[in-house]
């Protein structure tokens, strides 16, 4: 009887997944929720302590445990001879430029971000076994593999799909030899067709413009650039910069050297608004989105001729890009587009366990998918029930009351913290982990982020909708199941939820059905119940800044020190 732990170990997104003698994920969650420290750069996925708590909970004392990470083994060699020859010392940075290079991000901090990658792969696991330790005083580790970094990406998307047969496209910032790679599935099977070998990449690429925009990759800002974008204008002049660091020949995408790059960087730089640091660039916002649209265009134009599928798995950080994945369908052939619901690095925890699975397990196929991407951390009640002998705002009630005064809240106007079940496997909140608020009011979105978000007003607001009324109210519908796509309102429903109608007439839509959420559907269907709209209102359940909340203190501290109006923690409710 062996378990599969499985451990992203970039420098960014850290995440750990546990997977059961028969291949089913029984855990998964990215590091920053439980560290709430956004992305938790540089952090390990398997803190002991932690461990020690979810290894008694998921795997039986005496179990044999496999561990599998998300790098190769090859490409971890090659990290320990570059740490060997003194590459990653302060002297070896030292000597290197802070100029752009040619992989699109400074010289001097790529070199920085290896060295914390090789760091991650040295510890991967210690964490784990010290947990063991504290768990049962044993540790029956079986050893530990390590699988490539897009073949990871690759098998969490692949085979969380519904599908057994599609192309698979693999997109992000970097991999063990270049940042893109496409694979073919096949009858559940995968096989690498091309993998890209270079530094540069797409995923850098749109660092690049965060950056230049006046946001910071680093924080992770990327998704500012999609919500700034539609309030640009489309400038010729951008436009020629940003092309000139690529060309596609044939149906290979090739980038510009480094003094191409450097100069498109200061001649960018040389026109950005004296406010974009405070307000950010929404014509270079546009214009890098565009760009961006265009590369992986050619991506996918190879992809279809290599792997000629009506099927579409797209994976790795940039297909968190809601904005282009909403544009897919119809193209190149695809007439279906999945994305799971943790593309990036995070969801490698669950590739890399299941490949260490398929591998001790050849016959084994992963369950149809689509995968619930409700696979973390529950939160414990036990605070409120402390709380109910000096707080006399507070009530449990009875799941259906809960749903209905919940509903009734949100027709009201009030702004309410939920949260149930299991936490979301992903950077998406999605019903779990929520703020919700009704979306009829033209002012709900500036109410929002006046009281409780915090945030810049160019961000959109998404919207849930109930997917039986998903053909109702958006054009060319597509499922949504994990708001990893944008698509159209239909004029006649955009005045009805002025709230979730971004500037270009886009919502980055969740889909719910009962299958998939049967108590977030029920709320949906009662408010629709009450105001004749099957819409709500969703963003995450944080604080600019700061990750998704992770415990239900984590949940009261937000609700009493924020324009919160309501609290619904299962089926406690609290109100102000």
């Amino acid at each position: 009887m062996s378990y599969t732990i499985g451990l992203a170990t970039t420098f960014h997104d850290p995440a750990i997944a546990i997977i059961d003698p028969g291949g089913e994920v029984l855990f998964a969650e990215a590091t920053e929720r439980y560290l709430q420290y956004k992305r938790a750069p540089n952090c390990e996925p398997d803190t002991a302590v932690r461990m020690e708590s979810l290894l008694k909970r998921y795997i039986p004392k005496g179990a044999q445990i496999r561990l599998a990470t998300s790098w190769g083994e090859e490409f971890t060699g090659f990290l320990d001879q570059m740490s060997r020859a003194g590459s990653f010392s302060i002297d070896a940075l030292l000597k290197l430029s802070p100029a752009f290079n040619r992989s699109l991000v400074p010289e001097r901090s790529e070199r920085a971000l290896i060295a914390s990658l090789h760091h991650q792969q040295q510890r991967a696991g210690l964490g784990t076994l010290l947990g063991l330790d504290r768990a049962f005083g044993e540790a029956k580790v079986t050893g530990i593999k390590r699988y490539g970094h897009h073949l990871s990406h690759a098998a969490y998307a692949s085979w969380s799909s519904p599908f057994r047969d599609a192309a698979c496209l693999v997109v992000d910032g970097m991999g063990e030899t270049g940042a893109s790679a496409i694979f073919a599935l096949k009858d559940g099977r995968l096989t690498e067709l091309k993998r890209h070998r270079g530094r540069e990449s797409i995923g850098f690429y749109f660092g690049f413009v965060t950056d230049l925009a006046g946001f910071d990759q680093a924080k992770g800002e990327e998704w500012k650039i999609m919500g700034l974008a539609p309030y640009g204008k489309s400038d010729p002049e951008l436009l020629a910069l940003l092309r000139k660091l690529y060309r596609v020949e044939g149906t290979k995408l090739t980038f510009a050297d480094a003094a191409t790059v450097q100069q498109v960087a200061t001649d960018i730089l040389a026109r950005r608004p004296a406010d974009a640091l405070d307000k950010g660039w929404a014509d270079l916002s546009r214009c890098g989105q565009d760009v961006f649209a265009e590369m992986m265009e050619a991506l996918l134009a190879e992809t279809a001729a290599l792997c000629p599928s009506e099927n579409l798995v797209l994976a790795g950080g940039c297909a968190l890009n809601s904005s282009f994945n909403g544009k897919i369908v119809g193209r190149h052939g695809f007439k279906q587009v999945y994305v799971p619901s943790a593309p990036a690095d995070d969801g490698n925890a669950i590739g890399a366990a299941w490949l260490a699975h398929a591998e001790a397990n050849p016959d084994w196929r992963a369950p149809k998918g689509p995968m619930s991407p409700y696979l973390g951390s529950r939160l414990s009640t036990e605070p409120f029930e402390r709380m109910a002998a000096w707080e006399p705002r507070l009530r449990k009630l009875s799941p259906d009351e809960i749903i209905a005064a919940t509903a009734k809240l949100l027709a009201e106007g009030k702004l309410i913290g939920w949260a149930q079940g299991r936490a979301e496997f992903g950077p998406r909140a999605l019903g779990n982990r929520s703020i919700l608020a009704d979306p009829r009011p033209a002012d709900a979105k500036d109410l929002l982020n006046a009281k409780v978000k915090y945030r810049e007003a160019f961000r959109p607001f998404a919207p849930s909708i109930l997917a039986e009324h998903g053909p109702d109210w958006f054009e060319n519908y597509q499922d949504s199941p994990y708001m990893e796509r944008t698509l159209t309102w239909k004029e006649a429903a955009r005045n009805r939820v002025p709230a979730v109608v971004h500037e270009d007439a886009t919502g980055r839509l969740q889909s719910v059905t009962a299958e998939r959420n049967p108590r977030y559907h029920a709320l949906i269907t009662a408010f629709h119940e009450l105001t004749g709209v099957p819409v709500i209102l969703n963003t995450s359940f944080n604080i600019m800044g700061k990750p998704i909340l992770h415990s239900s203190e984590d949940a009261i501290l937000m609700f009493y020190t924020s324009g919160l109006d309501a609290l619904v923690v299962e089926d406690w409710l609290l109100v102000k």
